[in-house]
């Protein structure tokens, strides 16, 4: 399955593709227009997709990966690059907090949140080992998470 979104009212939709031989056929699963992904990253855990949809206004959003329902959105954050690790997703919102939280296709909890930058973070944040890194339009950081 591959899942193709855009902002600017273009929506997103659910492609599964299949292979024959030497052939790969295409079929559209499903299409909303009520979620887009402007910019960022989308995560899929199990059978939901994770994303900030939008291009003002950008709500954190759950999307049902089979039908394409939207399951929740939630506006604990502006728009948001991620990482998940560890059954937690590390979030950087575009006003360069950094947040720790937990998704679940019944909602969102936000488990720790703090100031990191200044300017746009829109740059998904890397994860190696134990160290995150992160940027914003002016610097970047190293953080340790530790275990």
């Amino acid at each position: 399955m591959l899942f193709v979104a855009s902002g600017y009212g273009a929506g997103s939709r659910m492609i599964e593709l299949k292979r024959s031989g030497n052939s790969v056929s295409a079929k559209e699963l499903w299409y909303t227009n009520r979620a887009g992904l402007h910019h960022g990253n989308a995560i899929r855990l199990d059978d939901t997709l994770y994303f900030s949809s939008g291009n003002g206004p950008a709500p954190f959003t759950a999307v049902d990966v089979r039908t394409g329902r939207v399951l929740w959105q939630d506006r604990a954050f502006p728009k948001v690059t991620m990482v998940y690790a560890e059954e937690k997703l590390i979030v950087l919102d575009e006003d360069g907090n950094l947040a720790l939280a937990r998704v679940s296709p019944q909602g969102l909890q936000v488990i720790s949140k703090a100031p990191l930058f200044e300017s746009n973070a829109w740059t998904v944040p890397t994860l190696v080992g134990t160290k995150l890194y992160v940027r914003d339009r002016k610097s970047m950081a190293a953080v340790e998470l530790g275990r």
